[in-house]
């Protein structure tokens, strides 16, 4: 692997190629996806505009992330019902990523409207403006209760979003000060703030786990761990852009910090921190999936979160192409 050289004016492409080229290496995606994946991306981006998910920046991010494409890749055997609800579940997160995650007033506002309860019980408070994030989630929410076991997986993925808002929030203070965090302060938020929490719809797919029933540690812990590698990922190739706008909330300039590393430097120190949760993530999943203490469906979802880390792969190649086409 070629190691890339910082140039006087910052040459992040080739940066960014390098650590492209770790991630396809070390991630290659699996065989074939879902056999509905044009499908999904045409449905995904349909259901978004009708959401009104599409401005502010929506329509962009769409094009950059490939949401219909990504789930076919992450979620191969899933019935369409299922795959089609991840892919819009996917895109509220996404938009808010983008437009408000990462905007400390904005992020303010939207937390105090309560999201994760609005989700998991489907009340708001009489107070609260019309906002398109809230009537999105709402249509969401609506869609997930009339599939079969979706009233109950609710509670799950209403935790998941209120850890991902959790860890946004934490992130606020870094970017009003531009002071970058400590690694292991980064790493706990990063977990979550991934948004990876939408893999828990994988239990209404028939053989996985009851929906709402709870999960042992050890399931939890590798799916975290899988919402930590996507982050790490995007880390990767978002840093270029990150790096523009002055947002010290990324694991190549946190190293590039905590070690007084040059910016190439951190690069290979976040591919290395990336390898090293992939290699455990690999080791614990082929550990789970053969751990004759859980049952059956348990052991299926340790398959399934596997191919979501590996499916996650499959995104890389249009993000890196997008990054491309939109450089300064």
């Amino acid at each position: 692997m070629t190691h890339p050289q910082l140039t006087p004016d910052g040459d992040f492409t080739a940066l960014a190629a390098y650590a492209h080229e770790h991630l396809l290496r070390l991630s290659p995606p699996p065989a074939r996806p879902h056999p509905a994946a044009r499908e999904l991306e045409s449905d995904v981006r349909e259901w978004a505009a009708g959401a009104g998910l599409c401005a502010q920046g929506g329509q962009c991010a769409l094009e950059r992330r490939r949401i219909g494409h990504l789930v076919a890749w992450c979620m191969p055997h899933a019935p369409l019902a299922v795959a089609r609800l991840t892919t819009h579940y996917l895109a509220w997160v996404f938009h808010f990523d983008d437009t408000v995650a990462e905007h400390p007033g904005q992020l303010d506002a939207h937390l105090t409207w309560d999201l994760p309860s609005l989700l998991h019980s489907g009340r708001t408070h009489p107070d609260t403006p019309s906002c398109v994030h809230l009537t999105s989630l709402a249509a969401v929410r609506a869609e997930i209760t009339n599939t079969d076991g979706g009233q109950e997986v609710l509670a799950q993925l209403a935790d998941g979003l209120r850890r991902y808002l959790d860890g946004c929030a934490s992130e606020a203070p870094w970017r009003t000060s531009g002071q970058p965090p400590a690694l292991d302060a980064y790493l706990r938020r990063r977990t979550h703030t991934s948004g990876g929490h939408p893999l828990y719809l994988h239990c209404l797919a028939p053989g996985m786990p009851p929906p709402g029933e709870p999960l042992p540690t050890c399931l939890t812990a590798l799916a975290e761990l899988a919402f930590l590698l996507g982050g790490l990922a995007n880390d990767l190739l978002g840093h270029a852009a990150e790096h523009r706008q002055g947002d010290p909330v990324n694991a190549v300039t946190v190293l590039a910090h905590e070690y007084g590393l040059a910016l190439p430097d951190a690069y290979r120190a976040t591919v290395v921190l990336h390898a090293a949760h992939k290699h455990r993530f690999d080791s614990d999943q082929a550990r789970l999936r053969a751990d004759p203490a859980l049952t059956s469906a348990q052991r299926h979802l340790a398959a399934a979160i596997g191919g979501w880390a590996e499916g996650s792969a499959a995104a890389i190649e249009p993000y890196f192409q997008h990054l491309l086409a939109t450089r300064p």
